[in-house]
């Protein structure tokens, strides 16, 4: 789970066995500018963490992985689903302005720059199962999970019959993976060796994810933007399909 920078500095703080006030003399940095950083009230630079984090006698380090953010899907819809609340948290209305100065205001480009973004096949919650199965079979353990579930990606945008097999790749949102994967796993399907070698992905939806579902032939889609979203996120043949219908919308 991804750490705030708050948290992060109060655990290096901690470690050294000094507090606070002692650390932020030792690194040259106000103590007022600490207990902002600890409350997460400032982003500070990364020169500042560097000198707060020797001061632990601790080495920072930085790192870079692909960009899997929910909030920027979220952010999209936000900004062109007339489902979705225009009342959002901190995090979406930062990624919603973000989507906005990247796409300039085109509908089209926002819905790329979140697919981007959003990297539901990278998300490090996410169950990657590949091999065959239906529709139905996805339908019959959402429904059996007891909980929320949608389906998107290629299956949104081929919207097959309830015993057709399953597009790749397909996303199934649900509110928690790891009762589904039980229900899934074994037969035909199996974890995938690789992200893009997936042709299910089950990952854990945010709540107002599911506003705007339908039904069609037993089984719940997302609304349509998140199917495009989602589509365009996995890549490949779903991809460019997805890219030929936001065109027309």
């Amino acid at each position: 789970m991804e750490q705030d920078v708050g948290s992060l500095v109060a655990e290096c703080i901690e470690r050294s066995g000094l507090n606070a006030r002692q650390v932020a003399a030792r690194a040259g940095v106000a103590a007022s500018t600490v207990h902002r950083i600890l409350n997460n009230q400032v982003s500070p630079s990364v020169a500042t963490l560097h000198n707060i984090t020797a001061a632990c006698g601790l080495d920072l380090t930085m790192s870079t992985s692909t960009l899997a953010s929910p909030a920027a899907a979220a952010a999209a819809r936000a900004i062109l689903d007339e489902h979705y609340p225009t009342e959002v948290d901190a995090e979406i209305e930062e990624w919603a302005g973000r989507l906005d100065t990247w796409a300039d205001g085109d509908a089209v480009q926002i819905i790329e720059e979140a697919a981007r973004a959003s990297g539901v096949l990278h998300r490090a919650d996410a169950i990657r199962l590949s091999g065959e199965a239906t529709i139905g079979r996805l339908a019959s353990a959402g429904d059996a999970s007891g909980q929320r579930w949608a389906v998107s990606g290629a299956a949104g945008l081929d919207l097959p019959s309830f015993d057709e097999a399953v597009p790749r790749i397909s996303v199934l949102w649900c509110e928690d993976p790891s009762e589904i994967r039980p229900l899934l796993t074994g037969g035909t399907l199996r974890p995938a060796s690789a992200p893009h070698r997936s042709t299910v992905v089950i990952a854990a939806a945010e709540p107002n994810l599911f506003l705007g579902t339908f039904e069609r032939d037993r089984v719940v889609y997302a609304a349509p933007i998140q199917i495009a979203i989602d589509a365009i996120s996995v890549g490949g043949d779903a991809a460019a399909r997805a890219r030929e219908e936001i065109r027309t919308w």
